[in-house]
């Protein structure tokens, strides 16, 4: 019995160096009297010889296992994981295996803002390849980011387009921080001043999210979308908007002047020899278009006797500018003064006949 004892302390102790060297044991069992177990348990240490002759190292050899934060003992992580969201989307996403803390930088010394929950996919935005962690967005938080442990992390997609950013340093620690050596392919560079520590965010002043305090941007810039403002966008409509950006039909243009005749009359006196005196008044509405020789209109006036011949007119334009026309003039019985009157632009005209019997 006591023989049986000792083999089964031997395969104990067995399993555990080789566990510690990874190194796959022969299987045993559990019970010391089935037949093999010595001749098993005898196999298992040769395993071990070899392998310790070999230069494989005992746990404590081989380094401090993945925390957190290396520099300080191993402790129990709370997480308080989130709700499970809609999945985002995105060129390189992240899903984790156990619910892990999101920190405003890496390291448990940065306060967690975000508890990863098993089942969420993230959209990762930035990496940085020193400390292992991922840069993401916060899923249902309008672009927020924080700092993701990879230790659980699994990654859809090519990290290789995703910035590499530098390691903040933080600025309110609870437990105290170990410098870090970086290994000879870790590449980390920081426009800031010497000293000065590295801020993480959107660093576009375009962004709606824009932080002037960043030094360092994480890709995490949110754009809002114009805002679209309806209105007359043509300036030469009287009604024209200059901080319209879409024009939504309602231009208004000035019309073009209509002239008018307002009076006419004429006052006749017997000459007793065949003539009559004609006094004349014609009124028209004035307007604000000009010839090109800065008249604001042309005016035409002839006269005709009884049988439609012409008298007297040059037949053209005047260069008055006045809005009415009176005069006295003696001319034969049956005569008539013929007026027209036209807009500088051309577009509109009024007329007046006057005759005395």
């Amino acid at each position: 019995m006591k023989r049986m004892k000792n083999i089964f302390s031997i395969a104990l102790l067995a399993a555990l160096a080789l566990q510690a060297c990874n190194l796959k044991l022969v299987d045993a069992g559990s019970d010391p009297s089935a037949p093999g177990y010595e001749l098993t348990v005898t196999a298992n240490a040769a395993l071990i010889e070899t392998a310790l002759a070999s230069g494989a190292q005992p746990p404590e050899a081989q380094g401090v296992p993945a925390t957190e934060d290396p520099a300080l003992p191993p402790t129990e992580e709370v997480v308080i994981p989130a709700e499970v969201l809609p999945p985002a989307t995105g060129d390189v996403t992240v899903t984790v295996s156990v619910a892990t803390n999101c920190r405003q930088g890496p390291g448990a010394a940065f306060k967690s803002i975000y508890g990863m929950p098993v089942g969420q996919v993230a959209k990762v935005v930035a990496k940085n390849s020193y400390s292992g962690y991922w840069i993401i967005e916060i899923p249902g938080q309008n672009g927020q980011t924080c700092w993701l442990w990879g230790q659980y992390a699994t990654i859809t997609g090519d990290t290789a387009s995703l910035k590499d950013v530098v390691t903040p340093t933080s600025v309110a620690t609870l437990k105290p921080t170990a410098t870090k050596t970086p290994s000879a392919s870790a590449t980390a560079t920081s426009t800031t001043a010497a000293g000065a520590p590295a801020v993480a965010g959107c660093t576009d002043p375009a962004a709606s999210n824009y932080n002037s305090a960043a030094t360092v941007n994480d890709s995490s810039c949110i754009y809002t979308a114009q805002a679209t403002i309806l209105g007359c966008t043509d300036p030469a409509a009287t009604n024209y908007n200059a901080k319209a950006n879409s024009d939504d039909g309602s231009c208004a243009y000035q019309s073009p002047p209509v002239l008018v005749i307002l009076k006419s009359s004429v006052i006749c006196t017997d000459q007793l020899d065949g003539t009559f005196q004609f006094q004349i008044v014609i009124h028209w509405t004035d307007t604000t278009s000009v010839l090109n020789d800065g008249r604001r209109y042309s005016r035409n006036a002839k006269w005709f006797d009884q049988n439609g011949n012409q008298l007297t007119g040059n037949g053209g334009t005047t260069s008055l500018d006045q809005s009415y026309r009176e005069f006295t003039e003696i001319r034969p019985a049956g005569a008539t003064y013929s007026f027209t009157v036209t807009s500088g632009d051309g577009t509109s005209q009024a007329s007046a006949s006057l005759t005395c019997p």
